[in-house]
């Protein structure tokens, strides 16, 4: 794309200059930025619901500029956010390791950092007992540990079976 020098991408959701996502979906649209490859940017707000601000006629974007929720926190969507940025902080693969899909329904996919031997598997949309694929990005044996929930599990036949609870993000427990 640049010269054959890897592409460079900062995704967002809501900005001061266009307007805030959709406050009902906040918790889908975490998760879809935060495992997004490249970089990520969250606008103050869109991790707790914040609301939207006065909007006057002549600027729409002003909405854009409420004050900060501090004493209206949405508590349970600030810490899915939380979870998911601890995860991608700890796992370079999410922002530029290689991405390949391993089932469409549910979407599951694996990023995998070579150079730092950093990998991980995510399961978008996932309640209740689930049975993931995990071959070819971890081995047989191996300890694995939900991100989301803590829960952990053993990978046996390529397979890793676990109580799911809408995401699973799976890396190795060390």
């Amino acid at each position: 794309l640049q010269a054959g020098k890897p592409a460079h991408m900062l995704n967002y959701i809501s900005s001061h200059d266009t307007r805030l996502f959709d406050r009902e979906k906040l918790a889908e649209a975490g998760a879809a930025l935060l495992l997004s490859p490249g970089g990520v940017q969250i606008f103050y707000g869109d991790e707790t619901g914040r609301p939207v601000g006065y909007t006057p006629n002549t600027d729409a974007q002003q909405a854009t500029r409420s004050d900060m929720n501090w004493n209206a926190i949405d508590g349970k969507l600030l810490e899915h956010w939380r979870k998911l940025g601890t995860f991608r902080a700890r796992h370079q693969a999410l922002a530029r390791g290689e991405h390949r899909q391993l089932s469409s329904a549910p979407y599951v996919f694996s990023r995998v950092d070579a150079s730092k031997d950093d990998r991980v598997v995510v399961a978008m949309d996932v309640t209740g007992d689930v049975t993931l694929n995990v071959a070819g990005v971890f081995a047989d044996g191996q300890t694995l540990r939900d991100a989301y929930t803590g829960r952990e599990a053993k990978v046996e036949q390529g397979l890793v079976k676990l109580q799911a609870e809408r995401y699973v993000l799976l890396e190795r427990v060390h």
